[in-house]
């Protein structure tokens, strides 16, 4: 039961790891010279607060925070996730911030710290040539593969298909607007309702609560946990 509802939660937090740059970059602009990437920008916005609607086997609102090109970002979750006829209610933020990510039940005053996984993406991609963009490069090793443009909130979007967890991402300034996913018997869709680009956020947002209890874990444990059970 466990894994059920932890599989959801680590496939929409996953989404939004999805980073950096101007989605209005074509192919052949990517193709050309070799510019050096800046690693500390993961979105082409500043700052600014996005407000979604969550449908599906999942429903309920998301509201994104972020600020300084996206090194600093927290995410308020309030949801009711339903799968193979169980229901449980979520309240969830998720805070990356400097070293460290913070995945937080709201309403269990308990949560998991682990380290922040965008500079393991830096590591791992720092040494690759050839594109232009941070985000364009996480794509590509996350499986994405870019299906068309589409405009969304009077956006000019790429879109972008993860066939290896079912999911369809419209981003704009590498910052996901909607996403489809269908994995098993899970059907979420994660749509922007409000963009607010550009604006102030309170520094509050990217406080964890003073009554919450972390546990530090290592999150690739976990996830080679759950390929083996999967096996």
């Amino acid at each position: 039961m466990k894994k059920i509802f932890l599989l959801p939660f680590l496939l929409i937090v996953s989404i939004y790891f999805i980073s950096c740059g101007d989605s209005t970059k074509d192919n052949a602009d990517n193709s050309g010279k070799n510019k050096s990437v800046d690693f500390q920008k993961r979105y082409g916005i500043k700052s600014g607060v996005i407000e979604y609607v969550i449908t599906g086997s999942q429903e309920g609102t998301k509201t994104l925070y972020f600020d300084n090109w996206g090194m600093r970002q927290a995410e308020y979750t309030r949801s009711v996730l339903s799968v193979s006829g169980f229901t449980k209610s979520l309240n969830l933020v998720s805070i990356i911030d400097g070293e460290y990510q913070y995945m937080i039940n709201i309403d269990q005053n308990s949560g998991t710290k682990t380290r922040n996984p965008i500079l393991k993406s830096i590591e791992q991609l720092k040494d690759q040539k050839g594109f232009n963009e941070f985000g364009e490069q996480m794509l590509l090793s996350m499986g994405a593969n870019k299906i068309g443009s589409d405009n969304f909130l009077g956006k000019d979007c790429d879109v972008y298909e993860m066939k290896n967890t079912g999911t369809k991402l419209w981003v704009w300034e590498w910052l996901t607007l909607k996403s489809e996913t269908k994995s098993g018997g899970l059907h979420i869709n994660v749509t922007a309702t409000r963009i607010n680009a550009g604006g102030s956020v309170p520094t509050e947002k990217f406080k964890v609560p003073e009554k919450v209890v972390l546990n530090e874990v290592d999150i690739d444990n976990i996830e080679n946990e759950m390929r083996e059970e999967n096996k």
